[in-house]
């Protein structure tokens, strides 16, 4: 199972611009998925980013998680999207910073992606349910719209010719992307306390008494989400740089 680490930038109002690992040519009825998209938003709002994690064609038990995007995608810059996927865990970085972790458990069975993917880049409409649930619609007058991504860079194990799989796969689980210090830990819940905005894991109205067993994190925040998985918090966006800075080679 590789380490994918993706750098991209950009997108616009109500356009979205996905990062991700698919598998869905290969498995169009039973696909893993692991995604970055940059929502756009109204002119003078905050722009989100959104992670989401599909394994085995369980996209009816999507585990979307948004955020305030604390950086600017179109100005001069570029900003670090990465995914570390490993047998046992899946973490999301924002410029080095790890924003989330999906950790492993036996219950979540299929879901938890597993197959051999590949990565894709798209820019597409998302009129339907991106800004306000969809009551702001992509303008084309704008046309035509364009995406930048550089930098990329792809390392793991290549599921077509690994000559030590074994060893491959610790070289995987002891990567520093991989690896979730105190240190990494702390700047999540810090990122996770000002910028979430929405998580699947307190979605009472689309899952109804569904808890997703990887979402222990917020076993104790209840009174903060409402049923429909939105935080009460009131966010505001930040310009001060991202805190935690860790190795990306």
């Amino acid at each position: 199972m590789p380490s994918k680490t993706l750098h991209s930038c950009w997108c616009e109002t109500d356009l979205c611009v996905c990062v991700q690992l698919s598998n869905w040519d290969e498995y169009p009825k039973n696909h893993d998925e692991l995604d970055f998209e940059l929502l756009g938003n109204r002119r003078g709002h905050g722009w989100r980013v959104q992670t989401n994690m599909y394994g085995n064609g369980s996209t009816a038990r999507g585990r979307e998680e948004r955020y305030h995007l604390p950086v600017e995608p179109t100005v001069a810059g570029v900003h670090r999207y990465a995914i570390a996927w490993t047998p046992n865990n899946i973490v999301f970085y924002l410029d080095g910073v790890p924003i989330r972790e999906v950790v492993r458990v036996p219950s979540m069975g299929g879901d938890f992606p597993s197959k051999p993917m590949s990565v894709y880049a798209t820019i597409w409409d998302g009129s339907a349910w991106a800004t306000d649930g969809g009551k702001y619609k992509v303008d084309y007058a704008y046309a035509p719209f364009a995406a930048e991504f550089s930098d990329l860079v792809l390392s793991g194990c290549d599921a077509s010719s690994v000559a030590d799989p074994e060893g491959c796969q610790v070289d995987l689980l002891t990567h520093d992307v991989a690896v979730m210090a105190p240190s990494k830990r702390a700047a999540m819940r810090g990122f996770r306390e000002q910028y979430l905005t929405y998580t699947a894991c307190r979605d009472r109205v689309r899952y109804k008494t569904t808890v997703f067993p990887e979402c222990d994190d917020l076993a104790n925040g209840d009174s903060s989400f409402h049923l429909w998985g939105e935080s009460k918090k009131k966010r505001r966006r930040s310009s001060s740089p991202l805190q935690y800075s860790s190795s990306m080679q």
